[in-house]
């Protein structure tokens, strides 16, 4: 068994077992929209809270890139599902809570470089390929409650691709909006 069926069975499990023992505190669902490395990327979630100290998030990511190579621009995109398991570390209870919290997980996705195409306008050949990838994401969340149910929060991921062609670590920073469904 692989390390991403391993992980992906592990988070069944956890949202399996969570569930039967407690009742959903809330869902939620979010958008995020920051820099990666060289360009822009994007996220959008689904949240499941069996408690009020961590939650499941089930994500897909895009990312929009340029490597600049002699004067000439290079495209790559990443394209990932990311599920992956948060707990908060903190809480301040101003009149708005602030909560950190720390999470990890999988990544299986794809990684197109230079639109598919291995020729540059010069005629030199790119090497690296257009491929599936996979790997796992450490993140840090700082999340503001500013209404009951919408939250607002600065997301910083490190994804780590294993067979990446492009860079096995991968940065995201964003802002993120999310609302709880209850």
């Amino acid at each position: 068994m692989n390390t991403i069926t391993r992980t992906i069975l592990l988070l069944i499990f956890l949202a399996a077992s969570s569930t039967a023992m407690a009742q959903n505190y809330a869902s939620s669902v979010g958008l995020s929209a920051g820099y990666v490395e060289d360009g822009f990327g994007g996220n959008a979630t689904f949240n499941f809270h069996p408690n009020r100290f961590s939650y499941i998030q089930i994500g897909i990511f895009a990312s929009f890139s340029e490597e600049d190579f002699d004067g000439v621009k290079i495209p790559y995109n990443v394209f990932s599902f990311q599920p992956g398991y948060y707990r908060r570390i903190f809480l301040v209870d101003w009149r708005k809570p602030v909560g950190i919290y720390l999470g990890g997980g999988g990544i299986a996705g794809y990684e197109v470089i230079n639109n598919g195409n291995n020729e540059l306008p010069s005629g030199a050949l790119i090497t690296a390929e257009s491929k599936f990838i996979y790997g796992g994401f450490a993140s840090l969340e700082i999340e503001w409650q500013f209404k009951e149910d919408l939250v607002l929060a600065l997301k910083a991921n490190q994804h780590y691709h294993v067979n990446s062609d492009i860079g096995n670590l991968y940065p995201f920073i964003g802002l993120s909006l999310r609302y709880y469904l209850y």
